[in-house]
């Protein structure tokens, strides 16, 4: 009766990952670490790993995330690396998001990069472009600008 543990079956039959659930109630200072699912709905300072995670409407995270699936409805201070993320209207993100897909509600508040995996970072996609534009500017003078400088000495 005490002894077995319940499982949870997932939608294809196979048996899910467990669930830990931290109530609204709970501050967690430090990092968490489990291969199945969580739900936070309180407040954890420090990093977060684990398969799935849901960020409840109440919860507060400050620390890095990393899982495969990632749905937030609170507030997240850090970076985020997951597969894909979903976030929803009333989730606040301040940090960059890594992601291989990602869905955002109207509402939704993300301050930070958003870099799907694989990609380039954005600085040094832009840098070449904006070297190849400004190096032959600077170098180049034309003889047209340097006649009416002479021609208006030369008037003197």
């Amino acid at each position: 009766m005490f002894g077995k543990t319940a499982k949870r079956q997932g939608a294809n039959g196979q048996t899910a990952l467990p669930l830990s659930i931290i109530g609204s109630d709970v501050r967690i200072v430090g990092d968490i670490i489990t291969q199945g699912e969580m739900q936070i709905d309180g407040q954890i300072d420090g990093d977060i790993s684990c398969a799935r995670l849901v960020v409840g409407e109440s919860a507060c995270i400050t620390g890095a995330i990393k899982a495969e699936i990632v749905r937030i409805h609170g507030q997240v201070n850090g970076t985020i690396v997951a597969d894909s993320v979903k976030i929803a209207k009333t989730a606040v993100v301040v940090g960059d998001v890594t992601h291989d897909t990602m869905e955002m509600e109207a509402g939704g508040h993300v301050e930070g990069h958003l870099i799907r995996k694989g990609a380039q970072p954005p600085t040094m996609a832009l840098e070449a472009p904006r070297q190849a534009l400004t190096a032959p500017e600077a170098e180049t003078e034309t003889p047209d600008e340097k006649e009416p400088a002479a021609a208006v000495q030369a008037a003197q």
